[in-house]
């Protein structure tokens, strides 16, 4: 189990996720109300998962994610339009409002990712699977006219929530769309 910070400047987000927290069973290591404060901790733990908002007194998520590096990795939550602005190969987006599911998926996504301890890149798809999630996309763009892009959060979403790997989820909807 992963060691959890909960960082939010204000009172009111920092309680709510700590009570979201508490009802899926997962215990929180410490709270931060600035980007500062969850430098030390996480420091101090060695390395962490933290969930905290867009912006703090002291810095934004994006300045937060660049600082602690491979120490920790962020889940951002924020409005959609905030979170257009936040960038970092350490961290994840979750827009808000979120479900509950959506929640718990996005922080298991992160408690795996754990890059302290393994920094090789995460292996190639074969060009079969690159295929495959190819012409599952442009059957859910002709279908339900999505862009690529919404197509591919589609898959990725859908991936996740289930449980799947992407190549799974693109073989599930051809055999659903295409027979």
């Amino acid at each position: 189990m992963e060691q959890i910070v909960v960082a939010f400047p204000t009172e009111e987000p920092r309680r709510r996720v700590l009570r979201l927290l508490e009802s899926g069973g997962f215990p929180c290591a410490a709270r931060c109300t600035s980007g500062g404060e969850v430098i030390r901790t996480v420091r101090n733990l060695g390395h962490a998962a933290v969930i905290c908002g867009f912006q703090f007194r002291d810095m934004t998520a994006s300045e937060l994610a660049a600082r602690l590096g491979n120490r920790a990795e962020l889940l951002v939550l924020a409005s959609a339009a905030r979170l257009d602005f936040c960038e970092g190969e350490n961290l994840i987006k979750l827009p808000l409002p979120a479900s509950r599911a959506e929640f718990f998926a996005s922080l298991e996504t992160l408690c795996r990712r754990e890059p302290w301890r393994s920094q090789s890149p995460p292996p190639q798809r074969s060009e079969e699977d690159r295929q495959l999630i190819r012409r599952a996309k442009e059957v859910l763009m002709e279908v339900n006219r999505m862009s690529e892009a919404e197509a591919h959060r589609f898959l990725q979403k859908y991936s996740m929530d289930a449980g799947l790997k992407l190549t799974e989820t693109a073989r599930l909807f051809l055999e659903r769309y295409t027979g």
